[in-house]
């Protein structure tokens, strides 16, 4: 009678184990925050808005948009933008942002860093044939929109070999330190002075 009641506690339990595992799963929430979700992207977890304006920016340059290029941009860097649009024309101001865009090979955007509520620095680095630059993005908010204010290249590195070169190995010069051996001090030497060993 035991082993009987043994098997259909198994078999119960065994049940409710398959049923439990075929339900879909919940995520709890903390209270009072209702996950809010987009085509399956967690809201939650998105970009800062300047970290995603800039991500803007360099899809635009890319695309030849030069309406949502300078939609981008505040200030005086707006003011100088529109004068180059204007003097250019808007079909080659969008040709220099697609060529600028097609030199590079890749790049990386970095997550912003706020400087309070409504700034925030973000960098992005480009690697280009001959070169890798670093500019720093200097975003403000206006209003509902987060726009680029300011745009300063931190520094311009030529890397030793061409991109897309093979790739080389040099091998190290030496050890680095050569010579005999070195003397090991326990303090139980004897004092070269007076031959005495200390205690």
């Amino acid at each position: 009678m035991k082993r009987f009641v043994a098997i259909v506690l198994t078999a119960l339990l065994m049940a409710l184990l398959l049923w439990a595992g075929s339900r879909p799963k919940e995520h709890p929430t903390p209270a009072g925050d209702v996950a809010k979700t987009a085509g399956g992207v967690d809201l939650a977890s998105k970009a800062h808005p300047a970290e995603a304006r800039v991500q803007g920016l360099m899809e635009s340059a890319r695309t030849g948009d030069v309406a949502a290029y300078l939609d981008a941009f505040a200030g005086e860097l707006r003011r100088r933008l529109d004068r180059e649009v204007a003097q250019r024309g808007r079909e080659a101001f969008a040709g220099d942002l697609t060529s600028a865009s097609r030199s590079r090979r890749s790049h990386a955007v970095f997550s912003a860093e706020p400087e309070g509520d409504s700034a925030a620095l973000v960098t992005v680095e480009a690697v280009y044939p001959d070169r890798n630059e670093r500019q720093t993005y200097r975003v403000e908010k206006a209003g509902d929109a987060w726009l680029v204010t300011a745009v300063e290249t931190v520094r311009s590195v030529q890397p030793k070999a061409k991109y897309g070169s093979l790739a080389t190995f040099d091998a190290p010069e030496g050890v680095p330190v050569q010579g005999g051996e070195v003397p090991v001090s326990t303090g139980n030497e004897p004092d070269p002075t007076t031959g005495e060993v200390p205690r």
